[in-house]
């Protein structure tokens, strides 16, 4: 299944041995070397130079890549945060990517649980490796995600809280078998979160949305700002331009 994202809103959007004999008389030099992220992505630098700069990472949908929402979107987001946009790990087709192959039936959309929960931690991996490669602010750390991005930083909120400061779930839904892995509701108290869905949405349908937001809300997120827009599958341009201003003011 392949998520074709409308732009139409683009346009309202502004290591050796000693022996135990021997005896030091220096300290013992040690290099650093900085393990690479595991993913292929895009990266938008801060505009000015900053120490650990605020990070927001962008989340495709399934079937699409990692340019999909990077080249319409990084260049509005506040010039302060490092964006950086991932590939997600399964390759489903050319240039079509996913956390999780997702099939149909007669009774509707078919996922596996093992392998939507292995993209969960995957995704708990890669934030490690990004906020590390690039010295990233990790108490500032952003996920803003579309469709099955949008599942997967879910996911991410409700079983690792402590590794997100706040999230954008656009067209998403609750994760399948998130409550094996469900936080502290101490912790998901922390994290302040976005929701946008589209009424019209034949995909994942608002009710998914509705789910999402009651799901959020009962394991114990308290700043919830939830959305809904006429469009179907797609991304909403005043929400994202309320997005813009909901990630400034908490950078």
């Amino acid at each position: 299944m392949k998520h074709f994202v409308f732009f139409l809103f683009i346009t309202l959007l502004f290591p050796c041995c000693q022996s135990a004999t021997e005896v030091r008389t220096k300290p013992q030099e040690v290099k650093t070397v900085k393990k690479n992220v595991s993913l292929t992505h895009l990266v938008r630098h801060p505009t000015s130079k900053t120490e650990n700069p605020p990070l927001l990472i962008i989340l495709h949908g399934v079937g699409s890549n990692e340019r999909d929402l990077y080249e319409p979107l990084a260049q509005h987001f506040d010039p302060r945060l490092l964006v950086v946009s991932v590939r997600s790990p399964i390759e489903l087709g050319p240039d079509a990517f996913g956390w999780y192959k997702v099939g149909f039936s007669e009774t509707g959309v078919v996922i596996d649980a093992e392998e939507e929960n292995q993209g969960r931690l995957q995704l708990l991996k890669v934030i490690d490796e990004i906020v590390a490669y690039y010295d990233a602010d990790p108490n500032k750390v952003f996920l803003l995600g579309f469709s099955q991005g949008a599942i997967m930083s879910a996911a991410a909120v409700l079983s690792a809280p402590e590794k997100i400061r706040g999230a954008v779930l656009l067209s998403g839904k609750v994760p399948l078998v998130i409550d094996k892995s469900l936080a502290d509701a101490a912790a998901i108290s922390k994290v302040d979160v976005y929701v946008s869905h589209g009424k019209k949405d034949k995909v994942l349908p608002i009710t998914d949305g509705q789910a999402l937001k009651q799901k959020l809300e009962n394991a114990g997120v308290r700043n919830l700002t939830y959305k809904e827009h006429e469009g179907a599958h797609q991304l909403d341009g005043g929400h994202l331009r309320e997005v813009l201003q909901w990630l400034s003011v908490r950078l």
